[in-house]
């Protein structure tokens, strides 16, 4: 197939304008979840795998620092999605037995505490001002 000068412009300017329209889909789509509760609880759930395994010495000062105590309202158990261990009552069923180290430890710093309030709910726990940015 030959193309002329007229027919290479044309699948330039095709491509310029697909390019055009697939950065403004790509930053349409980021805006609209920047501030999205999914991205937020999600980025948390990856925040506290990496804090429980990679920094645990931050976890254990933060849990010295932790006052309170949980009031099982199950908000917690609710960020991203449902724990199968969360009854209809949402109490947990593996409280006192056998819960996940992520479980236990939660909340580990203030950020955590700001996902349950972002959800409407209020945790029994809170952190000593004076250790609240150590890390």
């Amino acid at each position: 197939m030959y193309l002329n000068s007229y027919g290479v412009h044309r699948w330039f300017d095709l491509a310029a304008r697909f390019s055009a329209f697939v950065q403004r889909l790509i930053f349409g789509i980021a805006m609209a979840f920047r501030d999205s509760r999914f991205v937020i609880q999600a980025s948390g759930k990856w925040r506290r795998f990496f804090l429980i395994h990679f920094r645990p010495g931050y976890v254990k000062r933060q849990l010295a620092a932790r006052q309170g105590d949980c009031h099982q309202c199950g908000t917690c158990c609710n960020l991203v999605f449902t724990c199968p261990m969360l009854s209809r009552q949402g109490r947990c069923f593996v409280y006192g037995r056998c819960r996940p180290q992520v479980c236990k430890v939660f909340p580990i710093d203030q950020q955590d505490l700001d996902e349950i309030r972002m959800c409407g709910g209020r945790c029994g726990y809170g952190f000593l001002e004076w250790m609240k940015d150590e890390g």
